[in-house]
């Protein structure tokens, strides 16, 4: 997989000044994860951030440590906890009606949390953990908010919403199928094994890229000022990367890049004022390290807009079916 980065270093303190903004970062507790560190740059640059966790322990832990690294540089006010268990859609679809009646405005999403390849398991709506986590929970998250993100564009053109996807989307063929939630549970012939857990990843990093891209359709087609974007982070060494290699594998992370260096292409695409600048460079775009639109590195199926359109209709549909909860543009 190409892992090449072709942008010289993102220099985050080159950011505008975020003040008055509002930014929600997924998977963002942690200093050794991508999310931590977006976030960290965003509310430096003034923005208030919600930082994402599993539980509330672990999302003030992530505040605590931001604040620690901030020098005061950073306001405690500009700092709120998002709970949520993102393998529990119901509940994340509950959380994302609490935030919209919460707060006035939300420029940044930052979808980042996911989990890694791992063996083929279904969750109690009997859809695999690795599509609950990596796609639906965002794709419910994002349309819970799509009131807010809405109300903001109105008033503040140039809402983001960044979705993180991999290189490894590539493994998947243009013949895929995201017709029925049978094809979505693709076992990619063995339920648990090094080279189909890898595919499973890559099938809902495929998911992630899709549903951006679908998503700026509708929010064009909608006339709403936003900009939906696909983001591959690059190869990094996270403590999610740490925990899956081994600590007898670590080596295989030396030429990892730092979850720092992992959030620069997150944070360009999520505020640089040159994405809203050149929007038609930037809508629905795949992007690599350090931010760079990159076509030539999308797979055929990433760029087949009936696949995403099909996609997304599965995923309402598996969503009312399966789940029991309506999810509407």
């Amino acid at each position: 997989m190409n892992l090449a980065i072709r942008r010289d270093e993102y220099d985050p303190s080159l950011l505008p000044d975020l003040t008055g903004k509002v930014a929600l970062v997924t998977g963002s507790n942690s200093p050794l994860g991508i999310g931590w560190n977006v976030a960290n740059q965003l509310a430096l640059q003034g923005a208030k951030v919600y930082v994402h966790a599993r539980t509330l322990d672990k999302a003030q832990a992530g505040i605590t440590a931001i604040l620690a690294s901030s020098q005061g540089r950073i306001s405690v006010k500009q700092l709120e906890p998002f709970v949520v268990e993102l393998s529990n859609l119901r509940a994340v679809r509950d959380v994302a009606a609490a935030f919209v009646v919460k707060e006035s405005r939300l420029d940044i999403l930052v979808n980042n949390a996911a989990v890694l390849a791992c063996g083929l398991k279904l969750d109690d709506h009997g859809i695999s953990t690795s599509m609950t986590v990596n796609h639906f929970a965002p794709f419910v998250l994002t349309l819970g908010l799509l009131p807010l993100l809405k109300k903001t564009a109105q008033n503040h053109p140039g809402v983001r919403i960044v979705t993180l996807s991999s290189i490894a989307h590539v493994l998947i063929t243009p013949d895929v199928k995201v017709d029925s939630l049978q094809s979505l549970n693709n076992d990619f012939g063995e339920r648990d094994g090094a080279e189909a857990n890898l595919k499973r990843y890559g099938y809902s990093k495929l998911a992630n890229i899709l549903f951006a891209k679908e998503l700026q359709r509708k929010l064009d087609e909608a006339g709403i000022q936003a900009i939906s974007v696909a983001v591959h982070p690059g190869g990094v060494k996270t403590d999610g990367s740490i925990n899956f290699v081994g600590p007898e594998n670590l080596s295989r992370l030396d030429d990892a890049q730092t979850p720092l260096q992992g959030a620069l292409a997150p944070l360009f695409v999520a505020a640089a004022e040159e994405v809203w600048e050149e929007r038609s460079k930037w809508a629905a775009a795949y992007v690599m390290p350090y931010g760079v639109p990159s076509p030539e590195d999308e797979s055929e199926a990433a760029k087949d807009s009936k696949l995403a359109k099909e996609l997304w209709e599965t995923t309402e549909k598996v969503l009312t079916e399966n789940v029991g909860i309506s999810v509407k543009f």
